[in-house]
């Protein structure tokens, strides 16, 4: 009869795949150090806004994961009012789902740690580098999560789906879009593909007030 040995522990495959993952999640933490607030302030004259893409949903947990690392991250939001069971409740939700901003000294580092945290897709960008974000786009838009009232502006009611045009206010402000489906509702919004260095991104909600026609 033969004898067979019992092995303990997990296979060495499963051991070497939790190495790994281990020490892609020690280097990811050392990077995300580089991405810090402690690094902007030393060089505030090279630190950056820029724009990450996360997963639908997960905008305020990746802030927070952010916020709580020491990153300087911003989610632009509104306050909202919703009806439950008959009673309104404040709420606040993303401005731009599946959006929010970093402010970042560009390094390879500080981008690594960033692209590798949990629920974050990448930043919106290209081969060529990564979009950035005026600083003057970003005041605006912490004065409305403040509460500011937002300034008045002029919506063209003319759009429709499939059209083209230049978004000329708020972080993507710069780039043509295609408006891909129009939403008639208390503000008028839009969602809409930019293309960014031959890659495709989805804005649900822009402001028809931030386009401008082609």
């Amino acid at each position: 009869m033969i004898m067979q040995r019992r092995i303990s522990g997990s296979p060495i495959a499963l051991q070497g795949r939790e190495r790994f993952s281990e020490r892609i999640r020690r280097i990811t933490a050392a990077n995300l150090k580089a991405a810090s607030m402690k690094v902007t302030e030393m060089n505030p004259e090279n630190a950056r806004w820029y724009c990450l893409h996360v997963k639908s949903g997960k905008e305020f947990d990746v802030e927070n994961a952010l916020t709580a690392a020491n990153v300087e991250a911003f989610m632009p939001r509104e306050r909202v009012v919703l009806v439950r069971h008959g009673r309104k409740i404040e709420s606040e939700r993303p401005f731009f789902p599946s959006y929010l901003l970093v402010r970042v000294v560009p390094t390879p580092e500080a981008f690594h740690g960033l692209r590798y945290q949990k629920d974050v897709l990448d930043f919106v960008g290209g081969p060529a580098g990564y979009h950035v974000i005026n600083d003057a786009d970003v005041v605006v838009f912490k004065r409305l999560s403040d509460g500011v009232e937002a300034p008045r502006v002029a919506t063209d009611k003319s759009f429709r789906d499939g059209d083209q045009a230049d978004i000329v206010l708020g972080p993507f402000a710069g780039f043509r879009c295609v408006v891909t489906a129009v939403k008639w509702c208390r503000q008028a919004k839009a969602s809409v593909r930019i293309d960014v260095q031959g890659r495709p991104f989805d804005i649900e909600s822009m402001p028809l007030a931030f386009l401008r026609k082609l």
